[in-house]
């Protein structure tokens, strides 16, 4: 059974920034979180959540609207709560619910940081129990930063020192990391620029950032748009894809050396895909019709599109040197 959380007993509510009925009430489209531009494009309404981070909510999570910023190729949920409400949020999920021990995208990452970085120090910012980083641990110097504290705990049993709690903490560490790793974190942020900036402000001289997420352009997203599986994810707010990268490097000061498009999810054959496929066109064009296929027990997981398309991507970035 899952744990339950009441979203109004949490003090950090009262201040959040998310206003169902003045969204609703408003028609004005909201300035892109990271160039601040209004040449956004409204992509449709996203679903309540009724589970945040593995903790079941006493009181529905308002989805609010996906919207793709036409300047930046930047994808975001609007409106959104504040930082403070949604930290409360992860203090009380679960621990495991990102604990999988056989993740592609874990090993993608461990494959660019061994390819890139030959010895030094690690840090990986929303480490969760310390997966990514515990088969690295005889290689590179193993740091970790993760907000829930049980997670924290079973990664310091791992060999990830934990040296933060929040990406406040990571802004006072010293800025000499050989590299910085953080996999599945960018579309829980609230400004994927300003946290690119923080990223590469923690590594020294040519240090690396490896990102891994959710690719925003990949074609299946542009087909489905608001009704892609991973954008239904309460905790997913910022949606990003290397043409966004490669728009924003220059003002993150870095260079783009390593992308790597992949599919998230299990391994089918072809019949698989092709069914999966299917179902995520139906979806797109009746939702109600889509659930009435699925058994009652499945009717309130997230749509169907894991395995079918290439969906996620590794980026490298290395920052440059700074002029004299």
């Amino acid at each position: 059974m899952l744990p339950r959380i009441d979203i109004k007993s949490l003090s950090a509510l009262q201040s959040a920034s998310f206003d169902a009925q003045s969204e609703t009430e408003s028609t004005a489209l909201p300035a892109c979180r990271c160039c601040a531009s209004f040449h956004v494009l409204p992509l449709g309404q996203l679903p309540d959540a009724r589970v945040f981070a593995g903790a079941r909510l006493a009181y529905p999570l308002p989805g609010g609207k996906l919207y793709r910023c036409q300047d930046c190729h930047f994808v975001f949920r609007a409106p959104i709560y504040s930082k403070l409400t949604y930290d409360a949020l992860y203090r009380t999920g679960v621990c495991t619910i990102w604990d999988d021990e056989m993740r592609v995208d874990h090993e993608l990452v461990r494959e660019a940081l061994q390819r890139y970085l030959t010895s030094g120090s690690v840090l990986d910012v929303g480490c969760s129990t310390g997966n990514l980083l515990m088969p690295l641990t005889g290689r590179y110097t193993t740091f970790g930063a993760e907000i829930n504290n049980e997670a924290a705990n079973i990664a310091e049993k791992r060999g990830v020192h934990i040296v933060a709690h929040d990406l406040e903490d990571v802004a006072q560490l010293p800025s000499t990391f050989g590299a910085v790793v953080s996999c599945d974190v960018i579309e829980h942020v609230l400004n994927p620029l300003a946290f690119m900036r923080l990223l590469l402000a923690k590594t020294g001289i040519n240090g690396l950032v490896v990102v891994s997420t959710g690719n925003a352009d990949a074609w299946s997203w542009r087909l489905l748009g608001s009704r892609f599986w991973y954008c239904y994810l309460p905790e997913h707010l910022s949606f990003v894809s290397p043409a966004w990268f490669q728009h924003h490097a220059n003002q993150l000061g870095a260079d783009i050396v390593h992308t790597k498009r992949f599919v998230y999810g299990p391994e089918l054959q072809w019949y698989g895909k092709a069914l999966r496929l299917a179902l995520m066109v139906l979806f797109r064009i009746s939702p109600s019709m889509y659930y009435r296929l699925l058994p009652h027990g499945k009717r309130h997981h997230i749509p169907v599109g894991r395995g079918i398309t290439c969906d996620h991507f590794v980026i490298v970035l290395r920052k440059r040197h700074p002029i004299v």
